[in-house]
């Protein structure tokens, strides 16, 4: 192979290996039978430029019709537990409301768990994926 081949092999691998982080974000999918209505009221405390990308006032609401999606975006990243803390920290509260149950995460500890605990991905840990059912 000739040094121009491997030149732009070395430069297409380059821009390929750096250019490959995920999106990563949290999302909500309704496996109820009726409309659920997320709320996400914010700690005006503790700023979080993403979440109040999308809030109205001091809450993001969100309202996912039965079979649907929906998502709140991060930007170019994957989770850790260190951002996680640091988002629930931008949070009062999590409340999810079905036509049935209200559930409320007051704590930062209930809020931090949720999110935790619906992180996915093996190497990339790119969702946090909440079933409401």
């Amino acid at each position: 192979m000739n040094i121009q081949i491997r030149i732009v092999l070395i430069i297409f691998l380059a821009n390929f290996l750096t250019s490959c982080d995920p999106i990563h974000n949290i999302k909500f999918i309704n496996k109820s039978n009726s409309e659920v209505k997320i709320k996400i009221n914010l700690d005006s405390k503790n700023e979080n430029y993403d979440l109040e990308q999308n809030a109205i006032g001091d809450s993001i609401v969100l309202n996912i019709k039965k079979d649907s999606v929906k998502y709140i975006e991060f930007g170019i990243g994957v989770w850790d537990e260190k951002e996680i803390i640091e988002l629930t920290k931008s949070m009062k509260s999590i409340e999810v409301e079905t036509k049935d149950i209200k559930t409320i995460y007051k704590s930062k500890n209930a809020m931090n768990e949720i999110l935790n605990d619906n992180v996915n991905g093996i190497v990339l840990k790119k969702n946090i994926e909440i079933e409401i059912k």
